[in-house]
Parts: C-alpha cells; structure tokens; sequence
C-alpha cells in the first residue's frame, strides 16, 4: 500500500521535533523557502479555514502546500520523488547542504569550465522558425533551469540581439539585477548572458489522480499523514505518464542544445532509469558514460535507507549519455521511443475477452 514517505523534506519513519517544527513552517529544506509544492500542484493546495484541526499544525498561515516529497509505494522497496525541489533546486542563492551531493555531479557532468554561473527558472521558450523547406514550424517549450555564462557587451550589440530599444535594454538591466557600467562614452552590461550554456531538466514521478472516497488523493493523503500517522493511504504513481512526458522533450532538446552549442542535462531518479530500462529499447546501463554526449541522464538513488536519518540524501549518482540516432552500428537514445518486446498477441484476445463491447462498426461495400 502506498504511503508517504517524506513530508516537507523528512522521513515520515524518522520523525523528530526538528522535523516537527519545520513541518508547523511548511519548510522545505532543498529550497530553503517555503514549499511551492513543487511549482506543479497549486490544484493541492489547502485552505486552512476548511481544515481546523490543520490550523493547529501550521499556525499563522491560511493556506499550505501539501508539502509531500516522496511516496513509498511497497515497504522495504526504494521511495518514488514526486517532487523535483527534492531532487534539485536552484530557486535560491543559499546553497542547502542537503542538496550538495546533486549540485556537485552536476556540476562535473556538465563539463563547465571553473567559475560561477547564473540560473534562470521555468524559462518559456515560444519561437516561430521555418525549416530548409520554408515551412513554418514552433518551437514551443519550456527549460526547467538554464545555467549560462556571461560577458561584457555594448548595449548596441545587446540591441541588435534582442530586438529590444535603448530604453527597453536599459530598465530590462535594471529590473532584472545585470550590471550597467558608462565607459568610454559607451554603456555596456558587463554580464549580459553567454557562453556555456547548460540545460537542466528535472523529471519526477507523477501521482495517480487519487481517490476521493479512500482519500488517496494527494492533498487527502497530505492531512492523514499529519494527523493520523501511518493510517493513510497514498496515491500510486503514474509510470506511463511519467515516461510520455520525459520521451516527449528529450530528443527535442538535445537537440536544440546541439543546434546551441549547449548541453542539455536529465537529472531523474534511478527507479525511473530502472523503468525507463524495462519497459522501452532503450536499456540505459549500455550507455554508463564519464563523458557528456548528445543526450546526457544523471540518475540519483538514496541507496540504502537503513538506519533512518532525518533527511535522507542521496548516495548513488549514475552518468548515461550517448547518441540521439544509431551511428556505425552503435544504439541511440531514439530507442526510447520504441517498444522493448511486443506482447504474444494472447494477451490481446484475453483483455477483449475479459469485458464487454462498447459497440458495433458496420462496413458496407462501397456502391
């Protein structure tokens, strides 16, 4: 039975008054901020007012994120995240310790030359682009992080790569903390994005929609836990969605940060990588890697999870990377998006078999 297994960033099994006391703040210590819920489930959120004996738990506050990191779906078996704050945040300036071990093989898997970077969030791509043939095309995603470098430029090269004005360039340098500097009758801004460029995209577990009637419904299972312990049930996870919504994105983004002279990096779990291995062509242990190829994965585990601690960090960190396309007989990341072994046609009469028609087709031959 699924349960959760870390609430606002702490072992449910390893419960203290330090954990209790960041859970009455909604902390979330890979932030170091207030739980967002992840940026993905404002729809959990609770109001407080509707739930009075939550208002006891999170005094001074009118509404709370369910602040759930990570389900436990069969005991003794490695927890899903279902939360990408738990896997990594670069939201903050303040560094966590608890997310040191991530942000270190991220830093050596994207090959960065020594210095510091910037992160930008959430960072909303929609362009029109035409092809070889002149054909209209979109792109149209969104990066979770983009790590870049940065360099001093005249505001007149800032313009003619923006489009913006002079006026438009300056108060989006000031709004937006880059530096202007006057030399030589000239303004420049002396950290205006560059090179390297390095792409991070997190992908976490999604939850099973849940059931109201049994309350496993996330936000349900969120106030149960709190208040009765272990008599909660959680939500499943929802494997194919997670997996639909990874092999979406990858090749397209490899790709683009190809096309950029950039690197995109996959950070996710290793009972995803496992998943991932099983059920598609691709089996990822074929592609263990100390270098940075055209896709790049970096997959966490916590590895053991005996003796509880607090917070548990992780321990395991494994590097796949490779090619998009089978070159010279080599395998490709391509091999995601195609089925690892097709089932005996058996299990197909046995599933129609096993439940009634919805309803009936008539072909008739054309007059």
């Amino acid at each position: 039975m699924s349960k959760i297994f870390e609430l606002f960033g702490y072992r449910r099994d390893a419960w203290t008054p330090e954990a209790q006391k960041n859970l009455s703040m909604a902390h979330c210590p890979f932030m170091g901020a207030t739980c967002d819920g992840g940026g993905n489930r404002q729809m959990s959120a609770i109001t407080l007012r509707d739930h009075p004996a939550l208002q006891k738990i999170f005094p001074g506050m009118t509404r709370v994120q369910a602040g759930v990191c990570s389900l436990s779906i069969k005991e003794s078996a490695q927890p899903w995240i279902v939360c990408p704050r738990r896997l990594l945040s670069l939201r903050s300036s303040i560094e966590s310790a608890n997310q040191s071990f991530v942000r270190n093989k991220l830093a050596v898997r994207s090959e960065l030359p020594t210095g510091c970077y910037r992160a930008w969030s959430e960072v909303k791509m929609k362009v029109a682009t035409a092809n070889a043939a002149e054909e209209e095309k979109y792109f149209d995603y969104t990066f979770d992080y983009v790590i870049a470098g940065s360099a001093s430029k005249q505001i007149q090269e800032i313009q003619a790569i923006t489009g913006f004005s002079l006026n438009d360039c300056k108060k989006k340098a000031e709004n937006n903390g880059f530096t202007l500097a006057s030399r030589g009758g000239n303004l420049w801004i002396d950290d205006f994005p560059n090179d390297p460029v390095v792409f991070v995209e997190i992908m976490t577990s999604s939850t099973s929609g849940g059931n109201k009637e049994h309350r496993t419904q996330i936000a349900m299972a969120f106030e149960d836990a709190i208040l009765r312990g272990d008599h909660h049930k959680g939500p499943g996870i929802n494997y194919r969605q997670v997996w639909a919504r990874m092999v979406s994105q990858l090749i397209v983004k490899s790709q683009v940060a190809l096309a950029w002279n950039a690197k995109t990096l996959w950070l996710i779990q290793d009972v995803l990588a496992d998943y991932i291995s099983s059920s598609t062509a691709l089996n990822l242990q074929s592609y263990l890697s100390e270098h940075a190829n055209e896709v790049n994965i970096l997959a966490f585990g916590y590895g053991a999870l005996n003796p509880p601690k607090p917070i548990a960090l992780f321990k395991n960190a494994s590097f796949y990377s490779g090619p998009i396309s089978k070159t010279k007989g080599e395998g490709g990341f391509v091999d995601i998006v195609k089925i690892g072994a097709p089932p005996p046609k058996n299990h197909l009469w046995r599933t129609l078999f096993s439940k009634p028609p919805t309803g009936r087709l008539r072909v008739e031959k054309p007059n």
